[in-house]
């Protein structure tokens, strides 16, 4: 029995929303969570592909594929198996000789956070199946999304990177990120899972000629990654969402949901759901004092939720 394992990180995006795919530098960190993938060939007769996934401990999703055709035999969740056939068949197109004169391959997905988080699900499996038909994620990403892939980059970056997009290329470099403040950041779920292709389609059409907004947050983005003060990297992200706020025509979600908040707060990644970014210079447990009054109780700190960076090819100046 032939077995194969690999792993992907979840995602956050932090700055550069929606723009990025118009040309804006993005900055995106890896996270602790993510998604593992296990393929294990068995030795059988019966040409077909039995997927099953869990979240944490629990079964999540199951379907059986024809090895030969990739159709779709039987499945608890017909949606998400249309999802996983349009990346099989795509993988499958850029390298075919995979699952030629296979049997029956046994695959098991375990994803190690609560999927409604937003926090890259989709990005790491292709990332993993990508690894498992031994072709380029970003490829395999283009052949299938419209996304700008920046969550892609991140299921297999050693830690934090700034993205962006020339034409059809992506320019990935990773950056040292690791603030002196960085006990002062924290992540905050809302409780609101957003659609990243549904979000962009709904705001497409206020992206068009941004190339002010696109310059503007490109220069915010290296002054977040580079802050030397919690009042510096407070002051880009505050920016940062004034500048959205108006490309978008919508408010910010520090107006919307924290009014009067003695801190900082940024949306990550679609506005209006998953995640925000706050800084708060007091103690944790007031921070979450507040929070849990609002309704909210999925809380992180920096240190808990953040990739630990590994080795760095070189970092921007």
């Amino acid at each position: 029995m032939n077995l194969q394992r690999y792993y992907s990180n979840g995602k956050f995006l932090i700055s550069g929303e929606y723009l990025v795919l118009k040309g804006a530098l993005a900055f995106a960190i890896p996270l602790k969570f993510g998604q593992s993938l296990q393929v294990m060939n068995l030795d059988s007769d019966k040409p077909s592909i039995n997927w099953t996934s869990f979240i944490n401990q629990d079964l999540w999703f199951e379907a059986r594929f024809s090895s030969d055709n990739l159709e779709i035999i039987d499945t608890n969740n017909t949606e998400k198996a249309l999802i996983l056939q349009k990346l099989l068949l795509a993988a499958n197109a850029l390298n075919p000789e995979i699952l030629k004169n296979r049997n029956e391959e046994k695959v098991i997905t375990r994803i190690n956070f609560d999927v409604a988080w937003g926090l890259g699900s989709s990005s790491s499996l292709l990332s993993n199946i990508a690894w498992w038909f031994n072709v380029d994620p970003m490829t395999l990403h283009w052949k299938t999304s419209k996304g700008s892939g920046f969550d892609v980059a991140c299921a297999r970056a050693g830690g934090p990177i700034l993205y962006q997009l020339f034409g059809d290329d992506a320019r990935i470099r990773p950056v040292t990120f690791e603030p002196a403040f960085r006990d002062q950041i924290y992540f905050v779920y809302l409780g609101k899972k957003q659609q990243s292709d549904k979000s962009i389609k709904c705001y497409n059409g206020l992206l068009k000629s941004r190339e002010t907004e696109i310059e503007q947050i490109s220069h915010l983005t290296e002054r977040i990654v580079f802050a030397k003060t919690l009042s510096d990297f407070e002051y880009a992200i505050t920016e940062h969402e004034k500048i959205m706020s108006g490309v978008l025509h919508k408010k910010s979600i520090g107006e919307i949901r924290f009014p009067g908040f003695d801190g900082s707060v940024k949306s990550l990644g679609a506005w209006g759901g998953d995640f925000v970014m706050m800084t708060w210079k007091g103690e944790r447990a007031d921070l979450e004092k507040y929070l849990n009054q609002k309704g909210y109780f999925t809380i992180f700190s920096f240190d808990e939720i953040v990739y630990k960076q590994k080795e760095v090819q070189f970092t921007v100046n």
